[in-house]
């Protein structure tokens, strides 16, 4: 009866494959998402420990290191040895130790030595530059350990700093970008999906593997709120207009918001269309209609006028004409003082564009629904102004 115990590991794709054929000692793969990287590194950690070296996988917290050893336990079952989940250690047959760590603690690993050490979303690992240096680094002395640095990036951070090594020490350190498309397994038409919802820097990010900033865009994602609008808000619609009905034109927007009396501003709705001018007629009415704004700020230069007469001469609408005066960035500036205040909230319902438009603007291919945010704070009420205060 043969002793031979079969371990079945995730396999390569043929992108991981010449990731792992061209890698060096330290080897940063900046990652999209459904890349299949913790997978890879799954392999990456159990082959050395296998052949019975010590190797260590490192994650931000407890929460991303749960499921890769629940991958380890399944794939090393019957050759493990004793199995601590209390001190996240496996001991193989082979004389192998895999062990987890994170690195929102102290002293992580110190005095272990590993042949192998795995650092998993390491660009969201806040102390990503102390613990390789004063922790990691130190423990892959010994046995002239590896390093794999696996992640989707997050900015300019340590991270990306390390991603930098290649240049000036291409022999001991590769860096790969490993966007999703990279994965075989993943339907081409869903990453297409993906970018059409998402904003720009945002599937730059997250699918292409890219190091982006926020830098020449206005707001940041973290300054964007989700709550419910509460009862009895003041409304007031503006409206950005682009009459035409082509695909790829602009499109007529319109936002409609209100504003508390602490000075916190709810975009309670947002949409935009591509309408002829009679139909840009009837959009306007029905939206008035269903939200009974208190003002309806229209942009009022060449056949936008048209619109307001029509309205103003068929309806008893509270349509009043702005002339865009100033340019689109200092239109918002107003408003974007205060989402960075935190005093903006959006309404759950509002369309994924509406964020788009925002988190891209002013670089984004469209800012309509932008434009029409402008328009609706225009001479909204401030915070201070409920108590007779100036601000």
């Amino acid at each position: 009866m043969s002793d031979l115990v079969q371990v079945r590991l995730p396999r390569y794709h043929p992108a991981q494959q010449r990731i792992v054929r061209e890698a060096r000692r330290f080897n940063v793969v900046c990652a999209g998402r459904r890349t299949g990287k913790t997978k890879m590194g799954t392999r990456l950690l159990i082959e050395p420990a296998l052949q019975g070296h010590p190797v260590a996988w490192f994650a931000p917290n407890y929460k991303y290191q749960e499921e890769v050893w629940r991958e380890v336990a399944t794939a090393t079952r019957d050759v493990t040895r004793h199995s601590d989940k209390t001190a996240m250690r496996r001991e193989l047959v082979t004389g192998g130790v895999i062990e987890f760590w994170t690195l929102d603690g102290q002293d992580a690993a110190r005095g272990r030595k590993y042949r192998r050490a795995i650092i998993d979303e390491a660009a969201i690992a806040r102390t990503l530059q102390e613990q390789w240096q004063q922790a990691v680094r130190p423990t892959l002395t010994d046995m002239i350990g590896d390093a794999w640095f696996l992640s989707t990036p997050k900015g300019q951070n340590y991270f990306h700093e390390l991603a930098q090594r290649h240049k000036t020490q291409p022999d001991t350190w590769a860096f790969f970008q490993h966007p999703t498309s990279d994965n075989p397994y993943i339907d081409p038409a869903e990453i297409e999906d993906a970018r059409r919802d998402l904003p720009e820097l945002v599937f730059r990010q997250e699918y292409l593997a890219e190091f982006v900033t926020q830098e020449g865009t206005l707001l940041r994602p973290a300054w964007l709120k989700v709550g419910e609008p509460p009862q009895g808000l003041t409304l007031r619609m503006g409206v950005d207009l682009a009459i035409s009905t082509k695909e790829g034109a602009d499109y007529s927007a319109a936002v409609i918001l209100g504003t508390d009396p602490q000075g916190n501003v709810f975009i309670v709705h947002a949409e935009r269309t591509r309408a002829s001018f009679h139909q840009v007629i009837e959009w306007i009415k029905a939206l008035a209609s269903r939200w009974g704004p208190s003002v309806i700020h229209v942009e009022q230069v060449q056949f936008q006028a048209a619109v307001i007469q029509e309205l103003l001469r068929t309806t008893n609408l509270p349509v009043k004409g702005v002339r865009p005066d100033r340019d689109k960035v200092t239109r918002f500036l107003p408003l974007q003082a205060r989402y960075e205040q935190g005093l903006v909230w959006h309404a759950p319902s509002l369309p994924p564009e509406f964020g788009s438009e925002l988190l891209s603007f002013p670089l984004g291919e469209h800012d309509d629904m932008v434009d029409a945010a402008a328009y609706a704070f225009m001479e909204a009420p401030q915070r201070g102004a409920f108590f007779g205060l100036s601000i």
